[in-house]
Formats: C-alpha cells, structure tokens, sequence
C-alpha cells in the first residue's frame, strides 16, 4: 500500500497533492509522521527528497508506533522533534503492546546545508549523534531500507548503498 502521512506536527507544515507528499516553510521543527501502517516484519523501502535550505536541518528517518495529539504539546508545538530527550517521556508515554524491548525508538537522517548528513537516533532519554554520513549528497532523493528481520536501517543514494544506519537493533 501507499505509504501516507496522518499526522503533521509542527508549524508551517502542509500536504502536498495528498497524503504522501508534505511541505514544511519554517526555520522551526515540523515532523510528517506515518503511523497507520503496521509493519512487524519484512523489508520496508521509502525514498524521500530532502531540500534543505540555510540554517535548517531535515530529517527523514523511522519512529516507533506513536499518536502525538498536537493539543498535549501546547506552546512546545514548535520546537518539538522526537529527537529531543526533552520530548522523551511524552513519546513513551504513547507506548503500545507493538513495541518490542528495543532502546532505539527513533533513528533519522539529518541533511543540513552547512553540516551535510548526519545519523542520529535516540532511546527518548538521550539523542545520539553517531557520525557523518560520506558520500552523502543535499538535495539528492534518498532511500531508506528497514529491514525488522535483521534489525537494520541502510541508506541509499543515487542507487548505491551508502552506510547501514543502525545494525543489529530492534526497531
């Protein structure tokens, strides 16, 4: 099926023609999140074109099972990013019996105009930012294989495999 986006948060963000696409235009943290599709096993392959553009950092990345309602957010509605330990207790706090006893709950690819790609993953009490990602190319459309079998998250660009992101984990 599909893959779509039921849940925008941030500011300054919108669909594009429908539910697989998004705009953001903010200098602030805004988040698309796909949280109707159920995926326990298998290989999964999304591809994203990620822009960035001065002083602003995009990601593209997975995220466990979440429901974020905007309203329990209230003035953090802006800066928030499942990134941020600071976020990290209302994030799970939204856990559900699909989880698995994994520490990773988020892992996402950053592309910065000035930094270039990063890798960076957090257990919602600490962000971890592993390392830079060579080879990698701003405003170039990415891939990202999550792989639930063998616990690995692997980015693509330009039809090759740049690094595997996380290895060994379960997601």
């Amino acid at each position: 099926s599909k893959l779509t986006f039921d849940q925008l948060v941030g500011a300054n963000i919108q669909y594009g023609e429908d539910q697989s696409s998004f705009r953001a235009s903010s200098n602030w943290n805004t988040f698309a999140l796909c949280s109707n599709h159920v995926m326990r096993s298998g290989r999964h392959f999304a591809t994203f074109t990620v822009i960035a553009s001065e002083f602003v950092t995009a990601m593209a990345g997975v995220i466990r099972p979440v429901q974020i309602d905007r309203s329990d957010l209230g003035d953090s509605l802006e800066g928030f990013s499942p990134i941020l330990p600071e976020f990290g207790g209302y994030l799970r706090g939204t856990r559900t019996d699909r989880w698995t006893d994994s520490n990773v709950h988020c892992c996402a690819v950053t592309a910065h105009c000035l930094f270039g790609g990063r890798f960076i993953w957090s257990d919602w009490a600490n962000s971890r930012l592993l390392r830079g990602i060579n080879g990698f190319q701003l405003d170039i459309p990415i891939g990202l294989l999550l792989d639930l079998d063998e616990g690995t998250l692997t980015l693509y660009q330009n039809g090759q495999r740049l690094t595997t992101l996380q290895n060994g984990q379960r997601l």
